[in-house]
């Protein structure tokens, strides 16, 4: 999917309250000014980026953009996608990739006082062996890029040392794997539930917080580069309905919003302008390969049967227009994209039922999801499909944010957007180890595709081995993909200005928004 972007005018009166008009001044012959507003920005987001507490080690890239205001990262995501400098001014590796050497910025001092050092790097790093920071399960022991020491060059050079050779590493610095945690959130974790230790563009206003509802993150003073951010003061609002999102933009309450297909028409006409970008896969995930929580979820053949019994062409009619059916675990631009998976896992109940009957559940089988506000209709609508070959889906609403992140060791099948912007670091830090594979199931070929990803030295290895992991990942059911969104990002075009993504990311920097002059 290539970027688009669009913005309707008009609807003034919605938008009024939202418009914070500055006074106005004249001089000479009479001309004037607005004065712009770098206040506050509200942003409505789709789900408790906080859920866990503020370890940025125990989320992924798609709580990056909320962590980035408290942490900051050794390398930076660049505004066209690209790596940058960040804690670390300059980075280089040894001749055979096995050891990366960063040089570290001085002066950084994080909100419990303690300054950047290379020590407090390696302590960050060292924390790898705590299973419960699914960031870093991917360069833990035993991890497909596994660190196997940390070294102290000196006060401003640390060195990491990989089992394998590991080129291009330096792009998973960029999101929550390369954010650093000060020194007492390193010698007492459990102290980042309810505080982060960071060293970022904002702190976070505790006193205005609302654990699961808002979020407020104000200015940093301490730090540098808090001047590369407009707004004086951030505002995370938690809002979990699509349609209240979409409300909540337009009525003035939030400047910009994450919003869902089914609301960008009618956000549109009421004269919101929304910025998209493709890349994010819809996708059914299989938490349990082993048969823990229900045994049918053990076969390869039940989950195939899954595959096929599902109506994607319909499902996206009926509910995600715009959006794309997709059979692919990956997206349509991406280089391991093939037409051969439309056919070889299409819609045919009558190849799920003799499936099921292979698999030795000639009758099908129950099992219980969670779904959230936002997945609700979807997994119904699975769930008539499911029904008609024979598996009994019930789903089950969360009761809260905890539980609908618990249901990854309680249950066999979640629903999660999945973004591929980097498939090394997807992989490896939530499908292959990570908090999608609780259960610790492994496949050896995905796990050897995933590691010709990490060794291809050209494009056409790449695309190579992407396919071939592309494709395993469908046909093992680790991934059940339903359609591909577009990632939908709402904006006050009186206030904020056009929202820009960075490269191919599905979520805008912080640092990209900017007010409107």
């Amino acid at each position: 999917m290539k970027l688009r972007t669009s913005t309707t005018r008009g609807s003034a009166a919605i938008l009024a309250g939202a418009l914070l008009m500055g006074s106005l001044a004249a001089c000479g012959g009479g001309s004037q000014a607005a004065t712009v507003d770098k206040s506050t920005l509200t942003i409505a987001v789709e789900s408790d980026s906080a859920s866990f507490g503020y370890d940025p080690i125990r989320v992924s890239d798609a709580q990056r953009q909320f962590m980035e205001g408290l942490y900051d990262n050794l390398m930076t995501l660049q505004p066209d996608g690209s790596v940058g400098p960040g804690l670390a001014s300059a980075f280089e590796y040894n001749a055979d990739s096995t050891v990366l050497t960063l040089t570290l910025k001085q002066g950084v001092t994080f909100t419990d006082g303690s300054t950047l050092d290379a020590a407090l790097v390696k302590a960050n790093f060292d924390r790898r062996t705590d299973p419960a920071l699914s960031t870093y399960s991917a360069i833990a022991k035993g991890g497909a890029q596994e660190i196997t020491r940390v070294d102290v060059v000196s006060p401003t050079k640390v060195a990491i040392t990989f089992a394998k050779p590991q080129p291009g590493f330096e792009k998973n610095l960029t999101s929550t794997m390369g954010m650093i945690v000060g020194k007492a959130g390193i010698a007492n974790s459990a102290s980042l539930a309810t505080a982060p230790a960071g060293s970022g563009p904002y702190t976070l206003d505790t006193t205005a917080t609302v654990k699961g509802n808002k979020y407020v993150m104000v200015k940093n003073d301490k730090s540098a580069d808090a001047a590369k951010y407009a707004y004086n003061k951030i505002v995370f609002s938690v809002i979990l309905d699509p349609q209240a999102r979409a409300n909540a933009l337009v009525s003035g309450q939030a400047d910009v919003a994450q919003l869902t297909s089914p609301t960008v028409d009618f956000a549109k006409s009421k004269g919101v302008g929304v910025s998209q970008i493709g890349g994010t896969v819809q996708t059914m995930v299989s938490f349990d390969k082993t048969g823990k929580t229900a045994p049918a979820f053990a076969s390869e053949k039940v989950r195939q049967a899954i595959q096929h019994a599902i109506n994607r062409k319909a499902l996206v009619d009926a509910l995600h227009k715009g959006d794309v059916p997709s059979w692919n675990a990956l997206p349509k631009d991406s280089a391991g994209f093939t037409q051969e998976l439309e056919s070889s896992f299409a819609y045919d109940p009558a190849k799920a039922k003799s499936l099921l009957a292979e698999a030795g559940y000639p009758n099908g089988f129950e099992f219980t999801i969670v779904a959230g506000a936002q997945t609700q209709t979807d997994l119904q609508a699975v769930q008539k499909d499911l029904a008609a070959v024979g598996i009994t889906m019930k789903v089950k609403m969360a009761a809260s944010t905890d539980e609908a992140f618990a249901a990854v060791a309680t249950t066999p099948l979640g629903y999660a957007p999945l973004s591929w912007d980097n498939p090394l670091g997807l992989m490896y830090g939530a499908i292959l180890n990570g908090f999608t594979n609780v259960q610790k199931a492994t496949d050896e070929k995905l796990s050897a595709a995933t590691g010709e990803v990490a060794a291809a030295k050209d494009d056409a290895g790449r695309k190579t081995a992407l396919t071939k992991l592309n494709t395993r990942l469908v046909e093992s059911g680790w991934l059940i993909p339903l359609f591909e969104s577009l990632s939908n990002w709402g904006y006050n075009t009186k206030k904020v200005q056009e929202v820009k993504f960075a490269g191919t990311n599905a979520y805008p920097l912080l640092s990209s928004y900017a007010p409107t002059n």
